[in-house]
């Protein structure tokens, strides 16, 4: 992406990993990366740098993203920059209103993908982009539709200037009615016209009537110099329009004499050209013959018009003065009317351009307000798109988490009931083995297991085994006195075997009564109890007879039996 079209990204964030992850992923997408670390530097860097997009933090030590934000907003000169809130906050909608009420134009809740932060980033800065390109270009054309209207206004004060000039032209010419008269009707057929190939056709033909005239050219002044720009003769009567042709060496008129009337801006009456010719023009009026010429200079408020050349085959007598003074007030208004038909055109121009000029920004603005759209509408659909998937990604989230639970309860009750076996032997006789640490926790299981397992079979001997157990504190103790006291409610014996010295030692010093239940040294002794007490002595004896009397024997040698 080119660096022009990526755009300058500020981003502002307190964590340190954050500002190289994200100025990593922009900048290898072509932005340039500014960053601050907290609300101050970042409003600085904003005034100077003026970004096309600022990526602000929510969570920020000191100032905060929203207060950032809130101040960047009110400040003329960075109000414009847009701006989106990065946030991990869980109240992710409220934060989200907040942000936009101050001024945001979009939100992104961490983590985010680097895609989705990209796409967000480019459309974003584009959009930026195309509104300082139309305002430039709506500025464009302010401040030409000013320039339009200073030159219509310039145009308005120029023709009423020069209204005003031949008014009091008109006013003060009083002797001469009836040349008057035809100076105004002329006045009036060169000023009805405001097109210059008009004026040009109508300007040719008086002069050519009112002049007596053989033939008639008119030089007008450009900056590329004299030009040759009409002509007209008297047979054939046609004029000549658009000629442009430069006044130099070949051109069809005494150049000298022309040249001499734009330089002095003062008009010549040559009425004898066989003897007041210009040398120059020697070879011209040789081979043309023409009895006099007229140059009058077409002045307009100091300015050169052009030259209105006249060639009349007249006897070598000089005009009269008002015929004179007539032709050049005629000259006079000619140069108005020229002069306000060259504004016109150049204004007709300007508006032709500036028409143009319009269709061109009102289609560059319909396609751009196009991909705008275009685009708004891509980033809704990649939104719901985006929404479906976190919708769709918590309902997994949250039927793993309760198969996780269902899973962790099961295992819960296989450890529980691995920790508290409850095995019977006969149907009146149930043993618990106890093994390993037992703690308040296991020692309140097995009083659960014990208790369930006599009501469930009606067993008359619970036999609790902790020949297996290591550690043994007053509290377990105490439980297993409750559990031998809670079995003796039930109609249930409890004995207690595989007591080990130390353990034997360690109950003493708790001080636990063992007076309310039976013990014995091993297992197999408590089970040839067990089995006299429920009646099912003979056939248990019998399988481990020796055992059994070996318990007994030990049982009555501890004096538990």
């Amino acid at each position: 992406m080119d660096a022009s079209e990526a755009g300058t990204i500020l981003i502002v964030d307190d964590n340190p990993r954050n500002l190289g992850l994200l100025s990593d992923t922009l900048t290898g997408s072509g932005f340039e990366v500014a960053v601050a670390v907290d609300g101050a530097r970042a409003l600085r860097l904003a005034r100077e740098g003026m970004p096309d997009l600022i990526l602000l933090d929510v969570k920020m030590d000191g100032m905060d993203g929203f207060e950032t934000c809130r101040r960047l907003k009110g400040d003329p000169a960075t109000a414009a920059i847009p701006v989106i809130f990065m946030t991990a906050s869980t109240d992710l909608s409220a934060d989200r209103v907040k942000g936009l009420n101050l001024g945001a134009v979009d939100y992104l809740a961490k983590p985010f993908l680097d895609e989705e932060l990209l796409a967000r980033v480019r459309v974003h800065t584009k959009l930026r982009k195309l509104t300082m390109r139309l305002a430039a270009q709506v500025e464009e054309r302010i401040a030409a539709e000013a320039a339009l209207q200073r030159l219509t206004q310039e145009l308005e004060r120029r023709v009423g200037e020069r209204t005003v000039a031949l008014e009091r032209a008109l006013e003060g010419l009083t002797q001469a009615q009836a040349q008057m008269a035809t100076v105004i009707r002329a006045a009036q057929a060169v000023s009805g016209e405001i097109v210059l190939d008009d004026v040009l056709d109508r300007l040719m033909r008086l002069t050519l009537e009112h002049a007596g005239a053989r033939k008639c050219v008119l030089v007008l002044s450009r900056e590329s110099g004299l030009v040759i720009e009409a002509s007209i003769t008297s047979d054939p009567d046609t004029v000549v329009l658009g000629l442009s042709t430069p006044v130099g060496p070949g051109a069809d008129l005494a150049v000298s004499l022309v040249e001499e009337v734009a330089s002095s801006r003062q008009s010549v009456f040559v009425w004898d050209t066989s003897r007041d010719a210009r040398p120059e023009d020697a070879r011209y009026l040789a081979g043309k013959g023409p009895r006099s010429i007229l140059c009058l200079a077409m002045m307009c408020q100091g300015e050169l018009i052009g030259v209105l050349y006249i060639e009349g085959d007249a006897a070598p007598e000089p005009l009269l003065a008002t015929q004179l003074e007539t032709l050049g007030l005629l000259a006079s208004q000619a140069a108005v009317a020229v002069k306000n038909a060259l504004l016109y055109g150049h204004l007709a121009d300007m508006t032709s351009e500036l028409r143009r000029s319009n269709e061109r920004l009102e289609t560059e603005v319909a396609r751009q307000t196009e991909e705008l759209r275009q685009t708004n509408e891509r980033l809704q659909r990649e939104l719901v798109e985006r929404a479906r998937a976190e919708e769709e990604r918590a309902r997994a989230e949250e039927e793993r988490a309760a198969l996780q639970a269902e899973v962790i309860d099961a295992q819960s009750a296989r450890l529980a009931e691995l920790s508290t076996p409850l095995i019977p032997i006969t149907d009146h006789i149930m043993v618990m083995p106890l093994i390993g640490t037992i703690d308040s926790a296991r020692a309140e299981q097995a009083l659960e297991a014990a208790l369930n397992g006599v009501q469930a079979n009606r067993a008359k001997v619970v036999i609790i085994d902790v020949t297996g157990v290591t550690v043994l504190d007053s509290a377990v103790a105490s439980t297993l006195m409750s559990t031998a006291t809670a079995l003796r409610l039930l109609g249930s014996k409890t004995v207690i075997t595989g007591i080990r010295a130390e353990l034997a030692q360690t109950l003493i010093d708790l001080g636990v009564d063992l007076g309310a239940v039976v013990t014995k040294g091993t297992l197999q002794s408590g089970i040839g109890y067990a089995l006299r007490q429920a009646g099912d002595g003979v056939a248990g004896l019998h399988v481990n007879g020796n055992s059994a009397r070996n318990g007994g024997a030990a049982g009555r040698r501890n004096g538990h039996y």
